[in-house]
């Protein structure tokens, strides 16, 4: 399955996550007897860089937790890294968020200065009616498992529950894969009704618990805290690309992800953010095809929902709009190209 848009996979080169939770693989392994380098054998990492302040590709996250749920009793892998972990494996912007007033100012803190732990995902928190969707979404090309999902919501559920002293937890979980074979796993690490086959990835928050106060809240840590971080950020400044790839992935799934609306969200005027782009030698529309384009593949290599309720969650105003823009980008249509991979994975 040759993609045409070569192009369209050099998001990989800058598609880097922070390990994060999966700094508990080893001595997950090492409970279960298995040889970490033989999970690692042929990636570009070593055991030592399982910590989780490492970054490493988000594909090479995904082939490890792959590798890893191929082992009996470990095809849970993604809620076992997210047990006993919370807003403390984020590192610097976990805690400002403990030291912000309320459970909204502490996710929208998240959500603004995630960019800062991933150039491959973006987190976003988004009103649904009286509620809202605290989610997780990677718009890297390459595969993705469904494990790094379990584990972003699930140390995202403690999260919560942590922040609030145990005040607040999700009231449903949106999960995008199947409909897995134990589901009490999933029952245990959420304790909540989750939802498979959804076209995103999301804790859903009742909207009266988003000003539940903090008691940890602290005015004057936030605010040094937050100078810290900045300054961080700063030193290692994105590239201008690599901030829209980032906004454009929740737009998307709010149906909102048009020029205007994305130079809105990164404070500048829509002909900077063409200027700027040109300027790193790419358009507006070549990025959010290789969004879309990733998305895409992400929903049919990794859940069974349906072609035209795919095109519908990246915006396209019919299916055959979207089998069109797939076709084009990679040469197939969208059902040809998942009974492929279906037939390739099964080799």
């Amino acid at each position: 399955m040759s993609e045409k848009h070569a192009g369209m996979d050099t998001l990989v080169t800058s598609s880097l996550q922070r390990v994060g939770p999966l700094a508990h693989l080893p001595a997950i392994l090492a409970e279960h007897g298995v040889d970490i380098e033989a999970i690692l054998a042929g990636l570009p990492c070593t055991a030592a860089d399982i910590r989780p302040e490492t970054f490493l590709p988000i594909e090479v996250i995904s082939t490890i937790l792959e590798r890893t749920a191929a082992h009996p009793g470990l095809g849970d892998i993604g809620l076992r890294l997210a047990r006993a972990m919370d807003h403390t494996i984020l590192g610097p912007i976990g805690h400002l968020m403990a030291s912000c007033a309320t459970l909204r100012e502490a996710l929208m803190t998240y959500v603004g200065l995630q960019i800062a732990n991933s150039t491959a995902a973006a987190a976003y928190l988004h009103p649904l009616a009286e509620d809202f969707a605290l989610g997780f979404g990677i718009y890297a090309s390459g595969r993705v498992s469904p494990h790094i999902y379990d584990a972003s919501l699930a140390v995202g559920c403690n999260m919560v529950r942590e922040l609030t002293g145990g005040a607040v937890g999700p009231v449903e979980v949106l999960l995008s894969r199947p409909v897995p074979r134990d589901l009490e796993a999933y029952r245990r690490a959420f304790h909540c009704p989750v939802r498979f086959n959804e076209s995103q990835a999301c804790l859903i928050i009742a909207g009266r618990d988003m000003d539940c106060p903090l008691p940890t809240a602290n005015a004057a840590r936030r605010s040094t805290l937050l100078q810290a971080l900045q300054q961080q950020m700063a030193a290692r400044p994105k590239g201008f690309a690599e901030r829209v790839r980032h906004v454009l992935r929740p737009l998307l799934l709010a149906g909102s992800a048009s020029h205007r609306q994305v130079a809105e969200q990164l404070g500048v005027h829509p002909r900077t953010l063409g200027r700027r782009l040109d300027g790193e030698g790419c358009t507006f529309e070549q990025l959010k095809d290789e969004v879309r384009l990733s998305v895409a593949r992400e929903l049919l290599s990794t859940s069974e929902i349906g072609v035209s309720d795919i095109a519908a969650s990246l915006g396209y105003a019919t299916p055959s709009a979207f089998v069109r823009a797939f076709r084009r980008w990679t040469g197939s249509s969208p059902s040809a190209w998942r009974r492929a991979l279906s037939h390739n994975d099964g080799v």
